[in-house]
């Protein structure tokens, strides 16, 4: 064995691990960019994936429009079919001009809160015309007394009693 001691100032090449790590990485940084298939850039392939993007879409439009205007079934086993958009049209404008106009749900009134009953409006900034709020309600067959009645405050419940006695049996 013997008796040198291996410190970096006393190596005869002090910078050789250095140098080997440098021509290593230069190594591998030369074999990735060999191995980069040519002509792929950032822009190459944004304009690939766009291209992909609208060819999805170009395809998605199609059958859209294929099942808009075409008749098929959705599920047969349970007679479900689809037609054409402009053919569901023709029948519904069709069955709504035979039958009298009506509501498409039952219209009710809104009943007035504590607070609007009270006189005390529920956005102060608008201006509330009682005679057109009382013609309104006339109008939906509400009766006059009910529109004008002012809730009555809620009673005080009476204190419960508390006894320390206990109970007898």
């Amino acid at each position: 064995m013997s008796d040198k001691s291996h410190t970096l100032s006393e190596r005869s090449h002090p910078y050789l691990p250095g140098l080997w790590l440098a021509a290593g990485f230069l190594g591998l940084a030369s074999l990735a960019f060999l191995l980069r298939p040519a002509g792929v850039t950032p822009d190459t392939i944004l304009e690939k994936a766009a291209m992909e993007r609208w060819d999805k879409l170009q395809k998605l439009k199609t059958e859209q429009t294929k099942d808009a205007t075409s008749y098929g079934w959705i599920d047969k086993d349970k007679g479900i079919a689809r037609i054409p958009v402009e053919k569901a049209m023709e029948l519904t404008a069709r069955k709504l001009r035979a039958e009298d106009p009506r509501p498409a749900y039952p219209i009710t009134t809104i009943a007035p809160s504590a607070i609007t009953a009270a006189g005390y409006p529920l956005y102060p900034e608008v201006p509330v015309d009682t005679a057109a709020v009382a013609m309104a309600n006339a109008a939906d067959g509400a009766s006059m007394a009910a529109t004008n009645k002012v809730p009555a405050a809620p009673a005080k419940p009476a204190p419960a009693a508390t006894t320390n006695n206990p109970v007898k049996k």
